[in-house]
């Protein structure tokens, strides 16, 4: 009896021997092993499957159909050699022209499947010169940022502005406090309606110059905290000092030269 193989392939029950052959104990046990190996094949657990199949060939090792079945299974599980160890057996039967035709497919394939996995693929990746390369000169280490706290001139002149200007804000509001005039002011009884002039405008002079000494005090200090958390802090490296001596005659004696670099 054939076997369906290929997508969805499912194992075809064999041509068991006859009861004169194997004997009627035989055959059914047979049948059995058979019964459960197609059950686990349609599971796909292949090697439980292989296990009653090997099971049934013992029992009737002239079922052509079972040594197929063998290497039929082996193949799925990628056992190249066991696959072929089976379907070379098979070959060794009395088969029809059909079968013959079958397996020698099936042979050639894994033949050439067996070539591609034992031969081993070149490396793309070209080897590497083990030789000593040329030497290559490290790069000269440069600054290095530290803290972000910067302490300098720029940062100091900036917080004594904002210092100032918050100091010119507050002088000129109490001013302008001072100067303007009381919000009972009388015509004629606190003053004339000129002083009361004179006053408002002063007082509103020195306003707007308390306004611009509290905008430079709030500009002064962003701007010093920026410099000083902000702004990142590089340290140059330090260069080891050299000192040269040198020696000179003179017509009157000598000279010592001493020179050096810190």
């Amino acid at each position: 009896m054939s076997i369906a193989v290929g997508a969805g392939c499912c194992l075809a029950f064999p041509r068991i021997a006859s009861a004169q052959d194997t004997g009627a104990t035989k055959a059914t046990a047979a049948r059995e092993h058979f019964e459960r190996a197609r059950m686990y094949y349609g599971h796909g657990a292949y090697r439980e499957a292989i296990t009653e199949l090997e099971e049934a060939h013992a029992l009737d090792p002239t079922a052509k159909d079972l040594v197929f079945d063998l290497g039929v299974v082996h193949e799925k599980l990628a056992d190249i050699d066991d696959a072929l160890t089976w379907f070379r057996l098979f070959m060794t039967m009395d088969l029809t022209p059909q079968e013959r035709e079958r397996v020698d497919a099936y042979v050639k394939r894994l033949e050439g499947a067996k070539k591609e996995v034992d031969s081993p693929v070149p490396s793309k990746v070209p080897p590497r010169d083990k030789g000593p390369g040329p030497e290559v000169a490290p790069f000269a280490p440069g600054p290095e940022p530290t803290s972000h706290a910067r302490l300098d001139g720029l940062t100091v002149g900036v917080l004594g502005a904002s210092g100032a200007g918050l100091v010119l804000g507050i002088v000129m509001g109490l001013k302008a406090e001072s100067d303007a005039p009381p919000r009972s002011y009388v015509t004629g009884v606190n003053g004339s309606f000129a002083d009361f002039q004179e006053r408002h405008n002063s007082a509103l002079r020195d306003a707007v110059i308390a306004d611009v000494g509290f905008g430079v005090a709030i500009a002064g200090a962003l701007t010093g905290a920026y410099l000083y958390f902000v702004r990142p802090r590089w340290v140059h490296p330090k260069t080891a000092g050299s000192t040269t001596v040198s020696a000179a005659p003179l017509p009157s004696g000598g000279t010592l030269l001493v020179q050096g670099r810190f």
